[in-house]
This record gives structure tokens, sequence and C-alpha cells, in this order.
């Protein structure tokens, strides 16, 4: 269910706060019960949503290559 209050800023969004916002928005979404004007805001949420989510995917798949980069032990394979 959308709530009708303000949304959450969505760059403050943790990656679980907005990837739950936008699964309720895909399920709002496939439900064809809301005007053409709310369904844009909807679609248009969801973009922002989507895009904070791979935002935030990918600068964790940084940091664990990162990890892993500095934990690297040189093996010789004889």
């Amino acid at each position: 269910m959308i709530k009708n209050s303000e949304p959450k800023d969505v760059e403050k969004l943790t990656y679980e706060e907005a990837f739950a916002e936008l699964m309720s928005l895909v399920e709002a979404l496939e439900s064809d019960e809301h005007p053409l004007d709310e369904t844009m805001r909807l679609f248009e949420r969801g973009q922002t949503l989507s895009r904070r989510c791979t935002v935030l995917l990918d600068n964790a798949e940084l940091k664990v290559q990162q990890l892993n980069g500095e934990n690297l032990v040189d093996v010789e394979i004889e």
C-alpha cells in the first residue's frame, strides 16, 4: 500500500528501505487502480528508487573488491 504522507528523501534511504518501497510501488502499479497522473508519479518515484538501489549495490561491490584486494596473498602454484 502506498502511503499518502510525504515520501522520504531517496538519497537518505538505505538499500533495504529503497528496495522495500520500490517493491511496494511495483505492486501498486500492477494493480491498475490509479489514475494516469498518479501512475506517472509512482513510476517516476520507482525510477529514482531503482537508481538509488543500483548506486548502493555498486558502492557495496566496490567496497568488497577493495577489501579483497587489500587482503590478497600471493600464492605460488607448483
